[in-house]
């Protein structure tokens, strides 16, 4: 885990977190700011970005983590009583590079969803979701256990 700092001259969202570049402003307080992205999914799709840079979750203070869960609540029920399309709601963070991660400041993703919207998580049913073993399970369990602080 790595400190987290108040803002990097090279991160686009701390740039954001400054007024730099302009940006559509859904809300803010002292530890969040909340934008649409300009790459959304469907329409509605916002991105909640803590204003200290923290490259990734494990980075966060846990009550910045919680703080960001409370407002993507508020955020997600805001967009289903709009005018914007929304049948339900994604909550989505990639962490790291291998998750899909492409800026390194944690953000979460919440976004709109609909019927036949076209998005989607693509996965081989060969590879992916196959059923493990009670054992499998009871390793993988006692192994994450191991870590829990």
């Amino acid at each position: 885990m790595t400190t987290p700092q108040a803002v990097r001259s090279d991160c686009v969202f701390c740039q954001i977190v400054k007024g730099e570049p302009p940006y559509s402003l859904i809300y803010q307080d002292d530890k969040v700011i909340v934008f649409p992205t300009y790459e959304p999914v469907n329409p509605g799709h916002v991105l909640i970005v803590p204003k200290v840079h923290a490259a990734y979750l494990n980075d966060l203070e846990e009550e910045t983590a919680a703080h960001i869960m409370k407002v993507a609540k508020k955020v997600a029920a805001a967009i289903r009583k709009s005018d914007i399309k929304c049948d339900g709601i994604n909550i989505f963070v990639a962490d790291e590079e291998a998750a899909g991660q492409e800026v390194s400041h944690f953000h979460l993703h919440v976004y709109p969803r609909y019927k036949d919207d076209g998005f989607g998580f693509k996965y081989d049913k060969a590879i992916h979701f196959i059923r493990i073993s009670s054992i499998a399970m009871d390793e993988t369990a006692k192994e994450i256990r191991s870590h829990l602080k």
